[in-house]
């Protein structure tokens, strides 16, 4: 069993006998979802038979639940283009230099992430979806989009710009994690690659 194995590791860590540990945990709590209906006189007969090693185990429990129980806040929801478009010209319009970041999606669009991926100079960024894809991965996103802005506050996208999209764009199909719009945005201004039909390859 996982939670045995993990049990037995944090006893033995701490220099008890791992496989007593075990034994201890499972006399009052044989089943694993017994652990998230833990009543107060079990906790307390629990703790009692080793007060230090066993209440450290139920409090680094309660951590875990409570890390596994927290989820990402939402920014702002991404259906529609002119929301994430205000919101990166405020976020990335007035930096001088261009940053290329990433918009993180669930499943009803909302933008749970929003992480600055690339910075470079005054005129352009080396980007690389390697670094990208990671980021939506790690954060078990549903989707994403890009956002870079342009300092020269020409907000029409370069023909580099609209190659990286559509790779980006390939890719994302390719790996069922969809990009959903790539923008480029100005200190006034923003334009949506989806909304101009300059998301997919010529065929």
């Amino acid at each position: 069993m996982i939670l045995d194995d993990q049990v037995e590791k944090f006893y033995t860590l701490l220099g008890y006998d791992g496989r007593k540990g075990v034994d201890d945990l499972r006399r009052f709590f044989p089943h694993d979802y017994d652990l998230n209906e833990i009543g107060h006189d079990t906790m307390m007969d629990f703790i009692a038979d080793n007060p230090t090693l066993h209440g450290a185990l139920l409090t680094g429990i309660a951590i875990g639940q409570q890390v596994a129980a927290s989820i990402r806040p939402v920014l702002l929801n991404a259906k529609f283009s002119e929301n994430i478009g205000r919101f990166a010209q405020q976020k990335l319009g007035h930096f001088k230099q261009e940053q290329l970041c990433v918009a993180l999606l669930d499943a009803q669009l909302n933008v749970i992430g929003w992480e600055t991926v690339f910075i470079g100079s005054l005129t352009s960024v080396q980007a690389s979806p390697r670094e990208i894809f990671q980021r939506v991965l790690i954060a078990n996103a549903l989707g994403f989009m890009i956002i870079h802005n342009h300092p020269s506050g020409n907000v029409m996208p370069s023909d580099t710009d609209i190659a990286f999209s559509q790779r980006l764009n390939q890719l994302g199909d390719q790996m069922a994690v969809p990009m959903f719009d790539s923008f480029v945005v100005t200190y006034d201004s923003y334009w949506s690659l989806s909304e101009n039909a300059q998301l997919k390859c010529p065929a």
